[in-house]
């Protein structure tokens, strides 16, 4: 659940939408694990000072909200599921590294 601060008070300006076909949102589960959700679409925004950004949306709750809102949200990645070979590595996302680079420093 998000936390309520001033600036959330202040709903952005959906000024255009992106598909976002592909990519995931990552969200920190009760037991620690992770739970990754496919993202709806991306949204360029506008706050009320006119500053723009890029903002991943995906379903929450029954409704279509910003992933970075929450506060268990970890990041984006893209995946291509359609992949035979397809494995999720959760470990590699969190820390950045893939199984290569962790072999190649020891």
């Amino acid at each position: 659940m998000t936390t309520v601060t001033e600036e959330t008070l202040i709903a952005p300006k959906i000024i255009q939408m992106m598909p976002a076909d592909g990519w995931y949102a990552f969200f920190k589960d009760e037991d620690g694990g992770m739970d990754y959700e496919p993202l709806v679409c991306f949204a360029l925004t506008s706050n009320a000072e006119g500053e723009t950004e890029i903002r991943p949306m995906s379903w929450q709750d029954g409704f279509v909200d910003f992933c970075d809102e929450y506060d268990n949200f970890e990041g984006l990645e893209k995946i291509d599921m359609s992949e035979d070979d397809f494995e999720l590595d959760l470990d590699e996302m969190i820390d950045g590294e893939t199984d290569e680079e962790t072999s190649s420093k020891e």
